[in-house]
C-alpha cells in the first residue's frame, strides 16, 4: 500500500511514518506539509490512500481529492469525529488501530463494483480478483486458470493476467497486440500519472482471438524473464486497483507462481480468492502443508484481511483423508488425469475442453 499523508504538523508526520513503517514495513509512506506539495507529488506518483489534514482547508481538500487519481481519500484529524461526511482518521490512537482504519479506507475503494448487463441480477457487483497458484511443478495451475477464465466469460466480462516469471499465456490465448505486462512495468518506472498508466492499460488489454469468446480479454505476460525483476512489490497493487477503477470486468483471473517474497504478499492481499492447484499425491500434500504454514504466518503477523483459500485437485486419484489435507481450504473441484482412447498425446486444449464440459466446474469460486 502506498500512503500519502498531508499534515501541517511535521513532527506528527515523522512519528506517524516511523511507527507505522516500523510495524508495517509493506506500507510505503510519503509525507508533506502543504497542499501545494501534495499537488506536485500527485502529478508524478500513484498512491492508494491519501490522508488530508482538516486544518488545511476544505477548498484545497476538494482539489486534492480530485487530483488523487482514484486513490482512497480521507481526512486526518485531532478530533475523533467525522468531517463533512467523509471518512476521518483520528490521529491520536494506537498504531494497530490507526493502521486498521487506514486499511478500511483503502478497502472501500478497493471493493469497486461493476454494473451487470443482466436485468435479473443485482444492479451492482464488485470486481472479484481470483489468483491461481501451483502447489508444485506440473500441477496444471495455468491450465486451470485459463479454463476458469473461459468458463466465467460465458456469462461475465473477464480479464486474464499472466504474472508468471515464465509466462504460458501464449499456449491458451492469442491476440493481435504484442504489448503486455512488460510495457506496464516500463510505464510505471517513468512515474506516470494514473491517467498515463490507464492509457497504457488501454493499449495492452486485448480481446482474445483463439477461443473466440467476446467477454474474454487478457494481458500478455512478460516479454522476457528479466522483465519480472523490474516489477516492484507495490506495482501489482496499483495495477489491479487501476484496472478496477477504469474498467468494468466482473472477474480478474490471475495466473501466478508461488515465490515467497514481498510481491507475493501484495498479490495475496490484493486478491479476493486464492486457488491452489495440487495433484493430491504424498509429495503434493507435503508441499501444500508448507504453503498452509506460510498462510498461517501471514494471518498471525499481519493486521490485514486474508482472502478465502480454495484447493483444486488436478490429475487426481483420490485421498484417504482429504479433509485433513485441505484443512481450512474449500475444495473447488477434482479433475482426473485426462487420457485419450488411444496412445496419442492429449493436448492442453483437449484438457481445457474436458474441464469446460464439466458444467459448473468453477461455480464455487463465483
Amino acid at each position: 500500500m502506498r500512503l500519502l499523508i498531508i499534515d501541517h504538523n511535521s513532527e506528527y508526520s515523522k512519528r506517524f511514518k516511523h511507527y507505522i513503517g516500523k510495524k508495517y514495513p509493506h506500507v510505503q509512506i510519503v509525507t508533506c506539509e502543504t497542499s501545494e506539495e501534495a499537488k506536485s507529488l500527485l502529478q508524478t506518483e500513484v498512491y492508494d490512500v491519501v490522508l488530508y489534514d482538516v486544518r488545511l482547508g476544505e477548498a484545497d481538500a476538494n482539489i486534492i481529492e480530485k487530483s488523487s487519481g482514484g486513490a482512497s481519500f480521507a481526512y486526518i484529524s485531532e478530533t475523533n469525529e467525522t468531517v463533512n461526511g467523509i471518512d476521518t482518521v483520528f490521529k491520536f490512537q494506537g498504531v494497530t488501530v490507526l493502521y486498521t482504519e487506514i486499511c478500511a479506507v483503502y478497502e472501500k475503494r478497493k471493493k469497486r463494483v461493476v454494473k451487470t448487463e443482466n436485468p435479473s441480477e443485482p444492479v451492482e457487483r464488485k470486481t472479484d480478483i481470483i489468483t491461481f497458484f501451483p502447489v508444485h511443478g506440473g500441477a496444471g495451475s495455468s491450465t486451470m486458470a485459463a479454463a476458469c477464465a473461459m468458463d466465467f466469460s460465458k456469462e461475465d466480462k473477464v480479464l486474464y493476467i499472466n504474472l508468471e516469471q515464465r509466462p504460458s499465456d501464449f499456449v491458451f490465448f492469442d491476440g493481435e497486440i504484442k504489448k503486455g505486462l512488460s510495457d506496464i512495468v516500463s510505464a510505471m518506472k517513468t512515474k506516470y500519472k494514473p491517467e498515463g498508466i490507464k492509457n497504457v492499460l488501454d493499449q495492452v488489454i486485448q480481446k482474445e482471438q483463439k477461443q473466440r469468446i467476446d467477454n474474454l480479454s487478457y494481458i500478455k505476460g512478460y516479454n522476457n524473464i528479466m522483465d519480472c525483476l523490474s516489477m516492484q512489490p507495490q506495482n501489482i497493487e496499483v495495477i489491479l486497483r487501476l484496472i478496477k477503477e477504469y474498467f468494468s470486468f466482473r472477474y480478474i483471473i490471475i495466473d501466478a507462481g508461488f515465490v515467497v517474497d514481498a510481491m507475493l504478499q501484495n498479490l495475496i492481499y490484493s486478491s479476493d480468492k486464492l486457488v491452489f492447484v495440487s495433484a493430491g499425491s504424498d509429495l503434493s500434500n507435503m508441499k501444500l502443508f508448507k504453503i498452509q504454514r506460510y498462510l498461517d504466518i501471514l494471518k498471525r503477523d499481519e493486521d490485514r484481511t486474508m482472502p478465502i483459500s480454495f484447493l483444486l485437485f488436478n490429475q487426481y486419484y483420490g485421498l484417504d483423508d482429504e479433509k485433513t489435507v485441505a484443512r481450512d481450504m474449500e475444495v473447488v473441484a477434482r479433475f482426473p488425469r485426462f487420457r485419450t482412447g488411444d496412445k496419442t498425446r492429449i493436448t492442453t486444449q483437449k484438457i481445457i475442453d474436458e474441464v469446460l464440459d464439466n458444467n459448473g466446474a468453477f461455480s464455487k469460486l463465483k
